[in-house]
């Protein structure tokens, strides 16, 4: 048997569920970082940062992001998932320390540039990794599994980040420093312990490669497979064109939904955890009450991905986005009204867990229905795109913040959410004849089927 067929049709090993894990592991440090970078905020001295390069400083680490994403990211369908993982968590780790240490607000901005890039370069593939270790039926599961790694990273970050405040009298530059020894921690275990990509390896390797495809095949308890075996079913353009993009005529469609939705989405989802411990700082006139609501912003998420990923061994990603996103939009309305008040709290509980599934469910989609060779291309270029908003929310923010209420920049974000709700049903309705639902006894390749006259799948 070859090794794609194996991967997609065996049972789940417990090196696979090591792989997923450490995937998990690595998406860590996305919400880690950016939770430590909103709570520092607050406590910028006066002199040393503006309104303004407050939010230059969100904004430059999601340019960054956006750059890794569409730049970076793409070159593991050339090199390999995890050599750009690794070198990726190495810049983070780097910048992060020197943002520490930095004595002016020009050196931090160009600092959480460079973080950016590692941390936009990092998300994607480990999504994509995850998905092509997982069983055919477990696809979604092991992509909702490795999203835990934002919220757990936001969850941790915000509670350290409570400890550090406090116990360093609100310097900032602690808080840096502890992302720096854990992103150098996470660079230590992905370089001894994640194993690469077999998919990608079968595909891209070059000759006399099958030693090491049999060594890791070993390792992930797939026996009886020949590693130099073509996989019997063969994705589209995989034999044909190897020039395939995204935007494809069979692909174009999906691509824009896509790339729409999850832009809007995450517009919402980075302006109300990046911004919320501010806003809410400024709305009740209580620095320790915005940390508090963004620290429930971010349990929410977690709570929301567990859910999530019992949810899609038996609902298509595709359809949880839509249903959460309807959810998302009444919750952030709900917040944005009670924002100065105890209710805001359960809104915000509410909130952080719908946008984080739409999240999830976005990202889940992504890796189903894109094949092996533009996987990490896909993923790079959706979340890459989606930065495009997420790095103009904070320089507006930041300028506007003197002129208008919080209660209101809230609410104009929800629009953003009915946008990506919008385009989630979308996505869902042209797609949803070849996404079966993980759970479902689905062919590997089932989406990348036709239906024969006589009612079978017949790969293309």
């Amino acid at each position: 048997m070859d090794v794609v067929t194996a991967l997609r049709c065996s049972r789940m090993s417990l090196g696979r569920w090591g792989a997923v894990l450490l995937c998990v592991l690595c998406n860590v440090i996305d919400g880690l970082d950016l939770l430590l970078a909103s709570f520092a905020l607050p406590h910028f001295p006066a002199a040393f940062a503006t309104a303004e390069e407050k939010g230059f400083l969100i904004s430059l680490g999601f340019a960054g992001m956006a750059f890794g994403s569409i730049f970076i990211g793409p070159l593991a369908d050339r090199i390999g998932r995890k050599n750009l993982i690794v070198a990726s968590l190495l810049v983070s780790t780097i910048s992060l320390a020197v943002t520490a240490a930095s004595p002016w607000i020009q050196l931090v901005l160009l600092m959480r540039f460079l973080t950016g890039i590692g941390v936009g370069t990092v998300t994607p593939l480990s999504f994509v990794l995850a998905d092509e270790y997982a069983s055919e039926s477990r696809r979604s599961v092991c992509v909702g599994i490795v999203a835990l790694g934002y919220p757990i990273g936001s969850t941790v970050g915000g509670m350290i980040g409570l400890f550090i405040i406090n116990s360093f009298g609100g310097a900032w530059q602690a808080l840096f420093l502890f992302g720096a020894a854990i992103s150098f921690i996470v660079f230590l275990v992905a370089l001894a312990f994640l194993p690469e990509s077999l998919t990608f390896l079968v595909g891209r390797a070059p000759h006399g490669a099958d030693a090491r495809i049999a060594r890791i095949a070993a390792r992930m308890g797939l026996t009886d497979v020949d590693p130099a075996a073509v996989p019997a079913t063969v994705e589209p353009a995989a034999s044909t064109d190897t020039k395939v993009g995204v935007l494809a005529p069979r692909y174009r469609r999906r691509t824009w939904i896509i790339w729409i939705g999850y832009a809007t989405s995450s517009t919402a989802f980075y302006f109300v955890t990046s911004w919320t411990p501010q806003l809410v700082s400024t709305a009740s006139g209580s620095t320790a009450t915005g940390t508090l609501v963004g620290t429930i912003l971010s349990v929410g998420g977690f709570v929301a991905t567990i859910v999530f990923i019992v949810i899609v061994t038996r609902v298509a990603p595709t359809k949880v986005s839509w249903v959460a996103g309807i959810i998302a939009c009444v919750a952030q309305v709900a917040f944005a009204l009670t924002l100065a008040n105890g209710a805001a709290i359960a809104a915000a509980a509410l909130l952080g867990m719908s946008l984080q599934a739409v999240q999830s469910a976005y990202v889940a989609s992504c890796t189903r229905i894109f094949p092996t060779l533009i996987r990490a291309r896909a993923e790079g270029l959706m979340m890459g795109i989606s930065r495009v908003g997420t790095i103009l929310v904070p320089l507006l923010v930041g300028y506007i913040l003197s002129v208008i209420s919080p209660q209101t920049m809230y609410l104009s974000a929800s629009v953003f959410v009915f946008i990506a709700t919008g385009a989630a049903l979308m996505l869902w309705l042209s797609t949803r004849r070849e996404l079966v639902p993980s759970g479902a006894n689905a062919s590997f390749d089932a989406p990348f089927a036709e239906a024969t006259p006589s009612g079978q799948r017949l790969a293309e």
